[in-house]
């Protein structure tokens, strides 16, 4: 599973950790016998979530009722409008169908 980390943070724990990261390397021991990779380990994560990508679909008439413009190409929702994320599934939305 991917973790996401706050890199400031990290950045911030290293500088902390008494001697210099060159110094040392990615399994070096620092000041507090800790490596940089238990460091990395450690930090808390981020809490996201991964964007879907979609686009929209032209709609066709059917018979005497006349359905959205445009539909989503992830969840199907209909719109008559073409916003830049869908509001249904939260997709970001990147142009049309052809």
């Amino acid at each position: 599973m991917t973790k996401y980390i706050d890199a400031e943070n990290l950045i911030n724990e290293l500088s902390a950790a008494c001697m210099p990261i060159y110094e040392k390397g990615i399994t070096g021991i620092l000041g507090d016998n800790s490596s940089i990779a238990d460091i990395i380990n450690e930090q808390p994560t981020a809490d996201v979530q991964e964007v879907k990508h979609g686009y929209w679909k032209s709609q066709k008439q059917s018979g005497f009722y006349r359905l959205a413009d445009y539909e989503c190409s992830i969840c199907g929702y209909d719109n008559d409008e073409t916003p830049d994320y869908c509001a249904f599934c939260g997709a970001k939305m990147e142009g049309f169908d052809d």
